[in-house]
């Protein structure tokens, strides 16, 4: 009996060394490519310097087109926001951006608009994406704040990296392989972070009337966010991205926000009632290239 258990117990730690040494290297492939926004940002993004960067969920990566505005105002953006994340996520992009020693004068908070008064954050389902960083403690912390099984998963990969690659091996894993190969290859996103829905068979009729929302801007991620910001020098500006059958009222005048939610007004704007589609996208961002404009010429901006 004891040889037996001898062998079983060899077999259990080889295939936990062999377990942790394919997690572990995993992580390191993904670290080292540009496949998610974390790593792109640290690998493939030479300058330390922005003019701005844009935060948020999909509506904030496909409203804003970087490249449209810095054509019109002459500036320097990079799109770092992240489908399917809440406030809680891009509060950790602006953690990790610093921690990388860059810098901006601006921050774009774009999520969607009722993110902004969700009280209670929860993890969103792509926050695995900063999986690789686990070792920081800004991440850690991230994951640590969360009682869910999935974010202990990624909170214990700290020690453990086996746990969260196992349980994310569709998203984790497999991308590792096609980053060890590919490491150049970006998940959904141009050069400067950016991404855009389809505009084919839009509808294209006029958006006679909306209904109407309001925002108080009461998500406890927006004061540490205006916090970390003000502690950077930052100026936050928050965007409300265009919608199809609603608009915001804004009742909370403590940020400094650009309300686009009612600015489009045909259906062929839009690929769904939240996100604009590549038209809507050149729509939007020429609109907030020149609002821009008139911002930077504010005190504040000099």
């Amino acid at each position: 009996m004891k040889p037996f258990l001898k062998n079983v117990g060899i077999i259990v730690l080889i295939t936990v060394a062999l377990s942790a040494l394919l997690s572990t290297t995993s992580l390191w492939s993904l670290r080292q490519s540009n496949f998610y926004k974390p790593s792109f940002l640290a690998n493939s993004i030479t300058e330390d310097s922005f003019d701005y960067i844009i935060l948020g969920a999909s509506t904030g990566l496909t409203t804003l087109n970087t490249n449209v505005i810095d054509s019109i105002v002459g500036t320097v953006g990079l799109n770092l926001a992240m489908d399917d994340t809440s406030l809680a996520t891009q509060y950790v992009m602006l953690e990790h951006f610093i921690a990388l020693g860059k810098s901006t004068t601006y921050c774009i908070l774009a999520p969607s608009n009722t993110s902004y008064d969700v009280i209670n954050n929860r993890l969103s389902n792509n926050d695995y994406r900063f999986l690789p960083y686990v070792q920081n403690e800004y991440v850690y912390q991230h994951y640590s704040q969360y009682a869910i099984r999935e974010a202990k998963l990624l909170q214990y990969s700290k020690f453990m990296p086996m746990l969260g690659v196992a349980y994310y091996n569709s998203e984790v894993f497999y991308p590792s392989i096609n980053a060890l190969l590919y490491p150049e290859k970006r998940n959904r996103f141009d050069e400067r972070g950016n991404y855009t829905y389809p505009g084919k068979n839009a509808e294209n009729s006029p958006i006679v009337s909306k209904d109407t929302f309001e925002v108080d801007f009461s998500n406890p991620y927006m004061k540490a966010i205006k916090s970390l910001c003000d502690k950077q020098g930052i100026q936050l500006i928050c965007y409300l991205t265009p919608m199809k059958e609603k608009s915001v009222k804004i009742i909370n005048n403590d940020y400094l926000v650009l309300n686009h939610s009612d600015s489009l007004s045909n259906t062929r704007y839009f690929f769904d009632g939240i996100h604009v589609n590549s038209t809507g996208r050149v729509a939007s961002s020429l609109l907030f290239a020149e609002q821009f404009i008139k911002l930077k010429n504010l005190p504040f901006g000099e």
